[in-house]
């Protein structure tokens, strides 16, 4: 009796035998990390779009004090950094979506920035 499990398979790189580990689209071998099945083998636009994670993208006119809500308060003065990580947690996008948020919020007034590196909401 083999101690190999049923879905092993070999690597062509390194030898080590073992399974195969899924990897944004592509299967790569479990010890060395080389691809082993082509990247995005069999994925099609409908099985991308029915993986991708749906992102509000309409305008939120309270997005920036439910933020500084989370961070310390309406009051609260807070590092850029911590908001642009806010953003992106709370919207799922990336830094650099965060960003551009944060420059369009600056304009249009709904932050202002609070010296060097930091933000806060206007004062009503």
């Amino acid at each position: 009796m083999s101690d190999t499990p049923p879905n092993a398979t070999t690597c062509p790189w390194c030898g080590h035998i073992g399974p195969l580990v899924a990897v944004h689209g592509h299967e790569q071998c479990e010890a060395c990390g080389t691809n082993v099945t082509p990247c995005c083998g069999g994925a099609d636009p409908a099985t991308e779009a029915a993986a991708t994670r749906v992102v509000a993208s309409g305008p939120d006119p309270s997005l920036f004090a439910r933020v500084f809500a989370e961070l310390g308060g309406e009051h609260a003065t807070v590092a850029t950094d911590a908001l642009l990580f806010a953003l992106v947690q709370r919207l799922g996008t990336d830094l650099d979506d965060a960003k551009i948020l944060v420059e369009a919020g600056e304009r249009t007034g709904a932050i202002v920035a609070a010296g060097r590196g930091c933000h806060r909401l206007p004062t009503r």
